[in-house]
C-alpha cells in the first residue's frame, strides 16, 4: 500500500502557570504547522513479514518553547519565528518460526529552530555553550537559531524479539526481550558539551506463564538489564546536575483478568 498526507495544524496561544522569584507571567503566541508525509505499508513472504517505511518534512510557524533554567532560574514561554522538521522512519516484523517474532525500528530525525534574534539565557554554572553569545548589557545570551528542538534526538532505534508456546492444555509460555536506543539531543535550547546527551540505551526481559481462558497470568520480569544511567535532562541553574532513569529493577507479577 502506497499512501501520502498533507496536514495543517494548530495550537492554541499557551501561559505559564508558575511564578517562582518573580510576578512576570509569559506566553506564547499559537502556533501553526503544515506537514507533508508519503511512504509504503507492505507485507511480505506470505504474510509472515511487515515492513513499512515513511518520510516526512514539516514547518511549524511560531513554534512555542519553553526555556527552562538559565542563570536566573526562570521557566520562560517564547516563540521562535520557524521551526522545521524533517526525517525518515521504518519499522516491521517477522515470523521466524518455532515461536519466534522479531520486530524493530528505525527513524532519523532532523529538527531545527530557525530565527535568528532568537537569545536564551544559559546555564549558571561553567558549561561550555557552543552557541553564539551575545552581550545585551550586564547580561549574556546563547543565540539558538539553528539549533535542534530540545530532547529530540537525532536517532532512535528499537528491537524487541519474542517467544510462545501452546501447551496442550491450552496454557501458554512466553519471554521476551526489549531494547531502545536514543542517539544526539540536546536537554535545553542552547547548546553545550555537558547538556548535549550522546548515546543512551535501555533494555528489558520478561517470561512467564499464562491460561487464556481462566484470565491468569504470572511473570519474572527486568527493567534496564545493564544497569545504565542514561540522562533524561538537567538542571543548569547554579552547577552541572542531571537527572537519570531508574536504575535496573526485577519483580515478579501476578495478574487476574475478569
Amino acid at each position: 500500500n502506497l499512501f501520502a498526507r498533507v496536514a495543517k495544524g494548530y495550537r492554541g496561544p499557551s501561559i505559564q502557570g508558575r511564578i517562582a522569584t518573580s510576578n512576570v507571567v509569559t506566553t506564547a503566541n499559537s502556533e501553526t504547522v503544515m506537514s507533508y508525509e508519503a511512504g509504503f505499508k507492505a507485507r511480505l513472504w506470505e504474510g509472515r513479514a511487515r515492513l513499512n517505511a515513511t518520510a516526512y518534512y514539516y514547518e511549524v510557524t511560531d513554534p512555542q518553547f519553553t526555556a527552562i533554567g538559565g542563570e536566573g532560574n526562570f521557566n520562560q514561554l517564547i516563540n521562535a519565528d520557524k521551526g522545521e522538521g524533517y526525517g525518515l522512519e521504518l519499522d516491521g516484523d517477522v515470523y521466524l518460526g518455532g515461536g519466534f517474532n522479531l520486530a524493530g525500528g528505525f527513524a532519523w530525525n532532523h529538527t531545527e529552530i530557525k530565527d535568528k534574534d532568537l537569545l536564551v539565557a544559559f546555564c549558571g554554572a561553567a558549561c561550555t555553550v557552543t552557541d553564539p553569545i551575545v552581550n545585551i548589557g550586564a547580561t549574556r545570551r546563547a543565540n539558538i537559531n539553528g539549533n535542534p528542538f530540545p530532547q529530540a534526538p537525532e536517532y532512535t532505534a528499537n528491537i524487541t524479539l519474542s517467544w510462545e508456546h501452546t501447551l496442550a492444555n491450552g496454557a501458554e509460555l512466553f519471554a521476551s526481550t526489549d531494547w531502545v536506543l536514543q542517539k544526539n539531543f540536546n536537554l535545553f535550547l542552547y547548546e553545550s558539551v555537558e547538556f548535549k546527551q550522546d548515546t543512551s540505551f535501555e533494555g528489558g526481559a520478561r517470561a512467564g506463564w499464562r491460561a487464556p481462558e481462566l484470565g491468569l497470568e504470572a511473570a519474572v520480569y527486568v527493567r534496564n538489564i545493564t544497569d545504565e544511567a542514561n540522562v533524561i535532562g538537567g538542571i543548569d541553574f547554579n552547577n552541572l546536575t542531571a537527572f537519570v532513569n531508574e536504575p535496573r529493577t526485577f519483580g515478579i507479577q501476578l495478574t487476574k483478568r475478569f
